[in-house]
């Protein structure tokens, strides 16, 4: 390890240790390390954009920390959230804020064209925004249609040979509608989990009981909303948590995506940070199955022109 990178990971073992988020902390690392790669590769100083930056803690703990390598005046943070943004102008106020949302081009196409383009969390918020009324639950086709097309019009915005840091939820390989047994460790978990069945809004979940009153079984679909949801029951995260699916795309569907708009994939790492909290909450029981992977996280470049 050289000494530039034994002081970044200092650095940012310090910095992040408020931050609960464990995933968004990955994706600030590789982020960090992304910048300080490229940085003295180009005859420009970085410019950053983050569309559904929220409350800019992202963007704005990397421009913060790299702010000799950046371009802070053209880099931007947007969000269609007001309130959000407000705290991100408090917070960061060297950061541009543009009020707005990631899958309107006219917007975007404003914004110029930027090093690094940061969707973080981001796209399972578009996904979840097809809820059909008609369906009670997302329309798959038409959700999965508009990643596709917010991932398009974000990456109007990069730079030839610039870069994507994408992080989110996964969907798991396979079967969804396969069965499995899970045991809860005691009431108070079961009641929680029947909270979530109760008012998550994405898609309905179903279970059955299965043998003593702290056993069901469902399906890998419903269990992998669940359990990737475990850790925002009983917190005021939950009121918007339940609205959304973390899940939209397997890690094929993310290459496929990606290779189609001309990106090519140079790191991407399977993350799982939550598994010993879940745990704590459930056993599985069906022979084979094991706790589903929660986060994928990907460097990409983007083709010369």
């Amino acid at each position: 390890m050289s000494e530039n990178d034994a002081f970044w990971e200092f650095y940012w073992e310090t910095r992040l240790q408020p931050m609960e988020n464990l995933g968004k902390q990955a994706a600030i690392l590789a982020a960090s390390k992304l910048m300080r790669e490229i940085a003295p590769k180009l005859d420009h100083p970085l410019r950053l954009l983050e569309p559904g930056c929220g409350e800019g803690q992202v963007i704005g703990t990397l421009l913060d920390a790299h702010s000799s390598l950046c371009d802070l005046q053209s880099s931007a943070g947007v969000d269609y959230n007001s309130q959000f943004l407000e705290k991100c102008r408090q917070d960061y106020p060297f950061l541009h804020c543009v009020a707005g949302d990631l899958s309107d081009p006219h917007l975007l196409a404003g914004l110029g064209k930027f090093d690094i383009l940061l969707l973080v969390n981001t796209l399972h918020e578009v996904f979840s925004d097809a809820f059909s009324i008609e369906l009670n639950a997302i329309d798959i086709t038409l959700a999965r249609g508009r990643v596709r097309q917010a991932l398009a019009s974000a990456l109007t915005c990069l730079e030839s040979e610039g870069w994507l840091v994408l992080f989110d939820g996964l969907e798991p390989a396979g079967d969804p509608a396969r069965l499995l047994r899970i045991h809860f460790h005691d009431a108070s978990i079961l009641r929680d989990f029947e909270t979530f069945c109760s008012q998550f809004q994405p898609f309905p979940v179903t279970y059955l009981q299965a043998g003593d009153p702290l056993t069901v079984e469902l399906t890998y679909h419903d269990f992998t909303r669940y359990i990737t949801k475990s850790i925002f029951l009983g917190k005021h995260l939950w009121e918007s948590e339940r609205m959304q699916s973390y899940q939209y795309f397997t890690e094929e569907d993310f290459r496929s995506a990606l290779s189609e708009l001309g990106l090519k994939i140079i790191d991407l790492r399977i993350l799982t940070v939550n598994e010993e909290k879940w745990r704590a909450l459930v056993n599985i029981e069906s022979p084979g199955v094991r706790f589903p992977d929660e986060h994928i996280l990907i460097l990409a470049q983007r083709s010369a022109s």
